[in-house]
This record gives structure tokens, sequence and C-alpha cells, in this order.
């Protein structure tokens, strides 16, 4: 897919993940039972059923929305290394990477869903991102979009 597309009438030039994110060294305290990308307990509508994958836990949602991570196709490979078309190994080194990223809305580290615009920093937890007034579109390459910078209906 091109890096570059058209969003409400004017051209988006999508960001190389990480690359200009506010970073912060530090630890993240993820509360026992809960998703390992927004840190909450809840199957909520907005976020997608809790999924559990080798100890790890994370809303289906947070996956899809976050910015590191992109489907494969699992033709002929076990189910153990796949969960929703998402690699086990590529959802760890995501969670990783969202330890170095806070969250424009909370300002906790954890935030793996960014605005796909390349001149915006934001980074959010998937229910930071909606509570802030952005989107994430479930389909397609899943963008996200900061209030700013999200498509007008």
């Amino acid at each position: 897919m091109s890096r570059n597309e058209l969003a409400g009438g004017r051209a988006i030039q999508y960001k190389n993940w990480g690359e200009g994110m506010p970073r912060r060294k530090s630890r993240v305290v993820v509360p026992p039972g809960s998703c390992a990308l927004c840190h909450k307990t809840e199957n909520h509508p907005l976020l997608g059923d809790l999924l559990e994958k080798n100890d790890l836990k994370f809303h289906s949602n947070c996956i899809f929305a976050s910015s590191g991570l992109y489907q494969e196709k699992t033709d002929g490979r076990t189910n153990r290394e796949y969960i929703e078309g998402f690699h086990i190994e590529a959802i760890q080194r995501e969670i990783r990477r969202g330890k170095s990223l806070l969250c424009a809305q909370c300002h906790s580290p954890g935030a793996c869903v960014g605005c796909v615009v390349v001149s915006c920093p934001s980074s959010f937890h998937l229910p930071c991102l909606t509570k802030a007034g952005g989107i994430t579109i479930f389909e397609g390459p899943f963008p996200s979009y900061c209030k700013r910078h999200a498509p007008k209906q």
C-alpha cells in the first residue's frame, strides 16, 4: 500500500512508526489480568474481546489499532504462533515499543496507537484516543487519527 492516501480531500502521508514520537524511559506496570496494550481489564465494544495467548492478554481492537503491527497471512502456520493474523512475537515487540511512548491523553507510557499524519507526534492508548476525540477506522490498514486530523464527516 502506498504511504500516501487521501483523507477528507487532503493528502495524508503515513509515518514510519516510532519516528518523532514522544519518548520516556519508564517502567510500565500492567495490572494483573489486563490488556498489555491499553491496560484495561474489561471487554468493551470499542476494545473488543480480551484475548489471551502465551501468557499475554490484549484486546482484539487494541492489536488492530496498534501502529507497529501488521496482519500476515497464516497459511500453513500453527495457531500457536498467530492470533487474529498477528504474529505473537510481533505483538511482544509492539508492547516493548509502546513502553517508551507517552499517551497524549493520560500521559502514561504504553501508547501504541499513533495518529497517521506524519507531522503529528500524538500517540494514545486506544480508549484514550476515543476519549480525546480521535478515531480509528477499522478497515483497510486500520488508520487512527487524533481529533485534529480526523477526517470530517
